[in-house]
């Protein structure tokens, strides 16, 4: 595929391959196993910001026709993944500064509303699970920036889900991948200091889990905003 517009080079076949095979399930129609390639390319950075998107080469990597490829982008678009333009196809999503500060500011309210409803209800059980995931994202190479993002997202998954507010999770998703390719193009650790939030969780500490939540998106927020500001980079929606 070619490069996108800002430069970032494209992803190679065998990784698009990977992540093809990876959406692939007997569950699926072809406009979501599309769908799911998509998303999960835009993710992980396979399809960078600014890239336009070839569909007949998703097509041919999916073993699909075009037209399910095409009618997969709408959804997409509303995700907040895609810009549909009459004329250009389909890119890759831009991000303003302000953009980004928006979707934080979401993110602050949706995931410390999940934290404050899921600590109360995490048994022992599931406490033993997220130790065990905190230590498998401890043994994380520091340079595995994309090992690292997974199993830290698999992490605050667990814990979430205890809230037993699946529309709300599903929205902290939504909001979590419309910012991660960011976070892996750019190499922003988001998780520095994820123990000090495992500390409050452990010790059911709402308000102070609460508290280091919305400061570390926050900070993690004003990191993504100067990287926006300083390469120039404006909403694309025109």
């Amino acid at each position: 595929m070619a490069n996108n517009a800002n430069g970032n080079h494209p992803a190679t076949q065998g990784q698009l391959s990977s992540i093809a095979e990876a959406v692939r399930g007997p569950f699926q129609t072809v406009e979501d196993m599309a769908q799911s390639f998509i998303r999960e390319a835009i993710h992980q950075g396979a399809f960078p910001p600014g890239q336009r998107l070839n569909l007949d080469e998703i097509a041919s990597i999916l073993g699909i026709s075009r037209m399910p490829v095409r009618a997969s982008l709408r959804q997409l678009e509303s995700e907040g993944l895609l810009r549909i333009h009459p004329y250009r196809g389909a890119t890759v999503s831009i991000l303003s500064a302000e953009e980004i500060a928006e979707i934080y500011e979401m993110r602050v309210l949706v995931e410390c509303y999940l934290v404050e409803r899921a600590i109360p209800r995490a048994d022992e059980a599931l406490m033993e699970r997220l130790e065990a995931k905190a230590a498998e994202l401890d043994s994380v190479d520091p340079e595995d920036l994309g090992r690292g993002l997974d199993v830290r997202r698999e992490l605050y998954q667990m814990l979430y889900e205890q809230a037993g507010r699946p529309r709300a999770l599903d929205l902290a998703n939504q909001l979590r991948g419309s910012v991660g390719r960011y976070l892996l193009l750019q190499r922003v650790d988001p998780g520095h200091g994820h123990e000090v939030f495992m500390g409050h969780v452990h010790a059911r500490d709402v308000d102070g889990a609460k508290k280091w939540l919305s400061s570390h998106l926050l900070k993690v927020s004003d990191a993504l905003q100067s990287m926006a500001a300083a390469q120039g980079v404006g909403s694309d929606a025109t």
